[in-house]
């Protein structure tokens, strides 16, 4: 399965998905890997730190993972290199890597790139129209206009989808 996006502004719901998508993948009997600098206790993943170095030692030495990167924009820029790897060998190792941040252009356009589902939250209109070209999907122009809560989920070359988790 391809890398995620979960993209959004505080409080649209973002994290609130990441963390109902990281329990699916527990109960699918996926490894579940979180790095967030935060150290929210509501995860419930086998893996959860704050310490990226840490985190991506972890990783690299697992296989078949639900890997969730939460205030990804911090992490990315920090780590290039490393999410680099993450976005472009994740796969090789069976991962599937969440990336999930509050402005896709936090999100370098390499790792964006590599990326095969969006969850797309209420974003500023520059986002919008970021994603929308580079996603080819003209609907997610509107995402500025969602409300809390709702979000557009779109595969690479699928149909952009409307759905509300609140």
């Amino acid at each position: 399965m391809a890398h995620v996006l979960i993209l959004g502004m505080t409080e649209s719901g973002k994290s609130t998905l990441a963390k109902s998508l990281c329990a699916e993948a527990k109960k699918r009997e996926l490894g579940t890997l979180v790095l967030d600098p935060l150290a929210d206790p509501d995860w419930c993943a086998d893996y959860q730190t704050r310490n990226a170095s840490e985190f991506l030692q972890v990783v690299k030495n697992s296989e078949s993972c639900a890997v969730f990167i939460d205030e990804s924009g911090e992490s990315v820029g920090r780590y290039n290199d490393e999410m680099f790897w993450l976005a472009t060998r994740g796969r090789h190792y069976g991962h599937i890597c969440h990336f999930i941040s509050q402005r896709g252009q936090q999100i370098s356009k390499t790792v964006r790139d590599q990326c095969g589902r969006l969850y797309l939250f209420n974003c500023s209109l520059s986002d919008a129209k970021l994603l929308a070209d580079e996603w080819n999907k003209e609907e997610l122009r509107k995402a500025h206009t969602l409300a809390k809560g709702e979000f557009f989920i779109v595969q690479r070359f699928g149909e952009v989808k409307r759905a509300k988790l609140f």
